[in-house]
């Protein structure tokens, strides 16, 4: 399991998803926010001014949004509390600074912000740890260039490993009982027994530290609509098995990773470096990127991990994926019909701990399986050569208000997910898919930040979720 903390203060690679996971207990989120440098909204009408030419095709955010957004810079800050059965009490924070600049900048109306720093940490009684800081700079020096950075540690006592390919889609098993298990949290009760000294709590966890630095560069052309990007990232990663150790005044059995490992089935187990170049292309007409409007986007990512590079293993992962978002309420009301496809593939010797990664050019997620994925099943439930993911959202809001100079937006969001894993690409197919749906609320704050609340239920159970962001 992973602690209950918040989704993605950042999205880039490995950042996403390693701050993701379910609340399955209890949780409290504090929402705070400080002294900015402009008042809560632009004091009279915003000037109508065309945006530089190098973002002439590029939609405006719509009037309703427009009217809400804050001049000058602020702060957002998000403590975290919770609790799991796993790694027990959680506790963290993370806090977000916005410039969004001049009212009468032409990039006020396009732009998401014109910088955005975020850090954040979080920490268990259990042992796990994540520390994390990045900057994000839309249109440097009034240019066509983008830039994002980011610097990660991620500690995590608790890390799933289902094992890899077509065979995670069957029920859950284990050595120590003949039975299949359709309920993840029966399968867990079944796991942390104790029997003749010996448990197999751990049998589908891990202990994974990484540490990351990443840094993206984007330019947008034909007016805003196209934007090619070059990254790289340098990370390091330690697994630790838990097979022998003490687990509660029991012997922990051997782990799945560990069989799997033996019998040759993955590669990784010893960790190492995992160097990687990103390639990517994205076409975007969103109106505004952080909570669309309406407008679709395409994107076309390669993420190549190289000895040449100072990586352990050679390997490739490839991403096609395609958004898509329409306001169909008129008059300015917001009832967003809101959908994703995805298929990813690797080619390679792809270490099992990069496996779960999808790459995306405004950062990657891992799964399936967890918030960024499928939010009725436990992170990196399913992992294979291949995926293909489907997502939808009906997002409502329903009501707004503002509170000490902070703009609020309330949003009902039902969703549903479907999604499955292949042992290749060329056995894809659209049979067999794996579904969940669920209810989300979600808290528009300041229009960037996206705060929600997400319970999804599959055939495997329920999980409850609180994130930083929409999930697309």
């Amino acid at each position: 399991m992973k602690p209950p903390v918040w989704r993605a203060i950042l999205r880039q690679r490995g950042i996403a998803g390693r701050f993701s996971g379910p609340l399955r207990v209890v949780g409290l989120m504090l929402a705070l926010a400080w002294a900015d440098t402009g008042p809560a909204q632009s004091p009279e009408p915003l000037p109508d001014l065309p945006p530089p030419d190098f973002l002439r095709n590029k939609s405006p955010l719509p009037p309703l949004l427009l009217s809400e957004k804050r001049v000058g810079s602020y702060v957002t800050g998000f403590p975290a509390i919770g609790w799991d059965p796993e790694t027990g009490f959680n506790y963290g924070a993370a806090v977000q600074w916005f410039d969004n600049g001049p009212a009468d900048s032409p990039f006020f109306g396009y732009a998401p912000y014109r910088r955005r720093l975020a850090v954040g940490a979080t920490g268990s009684t259990g042992g796990s740890t994540r520390a994390i800081a990045g900057y994000d700079l839309p249109y440097v020096g009034d240019t066509p260039w983008r830039v994002r950075s980011a610097l990660l540690f991620d500690q995590n006592q608790f890390e799933n490993y289902f094992g890899v390919g077509s065979s995670t889609l069957g029920p859950l098993t284990y050595p120590g009982s003949t039975k299949e298990y359709s309920n993840f949290d029966e399968y867990t009760d079944a796991l942390n027994q104790k029997v003749n000294g010996q448990t197999w709590a751990r049998y589908n966890q891990y202990r994974r530290t990484e540490g990351l630095g990443v840094v993206t560069v984007e330019r947008d052309y034909l007016g805003g609509l196209l934007r090619p990007q070059l990254g790289f990232q340098c990370s390091y990663v330690k697994v630790h098995d838990y097979t022998g150790e003490d687990v509660d005044g029991a012997v922990m059995q051997e782990t799945r990773l560990l069989s799997d490992a033996q019998a040759g089935k993955i590669l990784g187990f010893e960790g190492g470096w995992d160097n990687a170049v990103k390639i990517g292309l994205t076409y975007d007409t969103r109106d505004f990127e952080p909570d669309p409007d309406h407008g679709l986007m395409f994107q076309a990512v390669g993420r190549v991990s190289s000895q040449a590079l100072g990586s352990a293993f050679d390997y490739q992962q490839i991403t096609f994926s395609a958004r898509a978002y329409q306001n169909l309420l008129p008059g300015g009301q917001r009832l967003i019909l809101a959908g994703r496809l995805v298929y990813e593939m690797q080619f390679g010797d792809v270490p099992f701990y990069s496996a779960p990664n999808i790459p995306f050019t405004d950062g990657d997620i891992v799964g399936l399986g967890g918030h960024a994925t499928m939010r009725g099943f436990v992170t990196d439930r399913f992992v294979g050569k291949a995926a293909v993911l489907g997502n939808g959202e009906l997002r409502w809001s329903f009501g707004q208000a503002n509170l000490w100079g902070q703009n609020l937006r309330f949003m009902l969001v039902p969703f549903v997910d479907a999604g499955r894993v292949f042992d290749s690409a060329g056995e894809t197919t659209l049979h067999d898919l794996k579904f969940d749906g669920g209810l989300g609320i979600r808290l528009g704050w300041n229009l960037s930040t996206v705060v929600s609340f997400d319970y999804g239920r599959s055939s495997e159970g329920g999980l409850f979720y609180m994130e930083l962001g929409h999930q697309f």
